[in-house]
């Protein structure tokens, strides 16, 4: 099968069984009336993961000084 007949037909072919296929105009109007969202139905939780990044961040920076901090008195205390 030639790469033509594989997927260059295939486009026209969808296209007209798309334009055979009847339209219920009924249930096609009120399909997605009473559905709500799909965020509000899946909402993402990035936010949540960004909350934790920048919080962990903050949490190593404070650390770090503080050993820092610790570090430099401990030191300083000996050599005198």
């Amino acid at each position: 099968m030639t790469r033509k007949e594989k997927f260059g037909s295939s486009r026209a072919a969808r296209q007209h069984d798309k334009a055979a296929e009847p339209l219920d105009i009924e249930t096609n109007s009120n399909e997605g009336a009473d559905l709500p969202p799909r965020r509000k139905r899946h909402p993402s939780s990035n936010y949540k993961v960004t909350k934790w990044y920048y919080n962990l961040l903050f949490v190593l920076f404070v650390s770090l000084v503080g050993g820092l901090f610790w570090y430099g008195v401990k030191f300083t205390n000996q050599a005198q």
